[in-house]
């Protein structure tokens, strides 16, 4: 006997569409035991209803019932942008090659076979929906990186002496997370703070950014505030936390004479140390209204001397072998 459910609390939203009472009845008790919230329909038409005005996680419907059958159904429901990404899954007691091609070739995520096996059911909903949220949390990541090139990129464009650098930047520091192994969550964080380290640079006036001569020692002083105006603009953004050393500690030097906070050696950030190589290699090989471009084995030499002195020494040994075997390629 099928224990009735105690206290249900309700997670993930499922759609079941069956036309036998007793199937749906045994299935919906097996998934509100393991927490979901079933919303149940008869057939396909009241299915389509429902769908109005409900949003499922998921739904699970038989092949053949009478009126709108199973195939319809989904057919229908693809039709509907808010519903395309739902996982979808067949109930059916054909399981005949010729069915399950069928549902391949619509789209179908995956088959269950009557009898329900009470086991097979909950494992296999569980991984449709498992695999759901991985498909959406790559969407909200890329969603997030896009509106950080386009962010950075606004940025970017009001220095006519520095188009380029931000993907310039970006790149390298990827090779560097990738000779030392990052993780991906790691090498995700790289990426946002490589593009975002110079935001702050919205507080500088044109004027200064494009300016061909020196500055003078209050526009340098200016100058030196975006790191400080950069960070403070990703503090309030809750996914953007973890750039926010690239982003503030990127002009550190490892003897401490580095600004804003004149940090020295390791108590500034790994992430900050890799990317203070990279923003002045990529400095001095392109061209500059104060240098023209410098040649890329002499930049890597002067890398090289500042090793200790401005930069990480373990950090510039993995930049120059980077540099040498990757950029040839690039």
């Amino acid at each position: 006997m099928i224990p009735k459910p105690t206290i249900p609390v309700p997670s993930k939203r499922i759609l079941l569409v069956e036309d036998n009472d007793a199937i749906r009845e045994g299935i919906a008790q097996h998934l509100q035991i393991d927490n979901y919230l079933v919303i149940q329909t008869g057939n396909g038409t009241e299915a389509l209803k429902v769908l109005n005005n409900f949003t499922p996680d998921l739904i699970l419907s038989d092949i053949n019932m009478p009126g709108i059958d199973g195939i319809e159904l989904y057919k229908e429901i693809r039709k509907n942008p808010r519903l395309i990404t739902v996982p979808f899954l067949f109930l059916t007691a054909d399981n005949s090659a010729q069915s399950r091609r069928l549902g391949r070739e619509l789209g179908v995520e995956d088959y269950l076979t009557k009898p329900i096996n009470r086991q097979d059911l909950l494992s296999t909903i569980n991984a449709r929906l498992l695999r759901s949220a991985e498909v959406e949390v790559a969407h909200i990541g890329q969603a997030y990186l896009e509106t950080v090139k386009v962010l950075a990129n606004a940025i970017e464009g009001r220095d006519h002496y520095t188009r380029g650098h931000v993907d310039r930047v970006t790149k390298y520091a990827l090779w560097m997370a990738e000779e030392l192994r990052w993780p991906d969550e790691q090498m995700r964080m790289m990426e946002f703070g490589a593009r975002l380290h110079d935001i702050g640079k919205i507080i500088i006036p044109d004027q200064i950014l494009n300016k061909r001569g020196r500055l003078t020692p209050e526009e340098w002083a200016l100058m030196q505030q975006h790191p400080v105006a950069g960070e403070k603009i990703l503090s309030g953004i809750s996914h953007l936390q973890a750039a926010r050393p690239y982003v503030l500690y990127h002009h550190e030097h490892w003897d401490g004479t580095g600004y804003p906070e004149g940090l020295q050696g390791r108590e500034i950030p790994l992430e900050a140390r890799i990317l203070a190589i990279i923003d002045v290699y990529d400095a001095l090989t392109t061209e500059r209204p104060y240098h023209p471009a410098r040649p890329h084995d002499e930049v890597l030499h002067y890398v090289e001397l500042q090793a200790g002195k401005y930069f990480d020494s373990d950090l510039v040994v993995v930049f120059l072998d980077v540099m040498n075997k990757r950029l040839p390629e690039s």
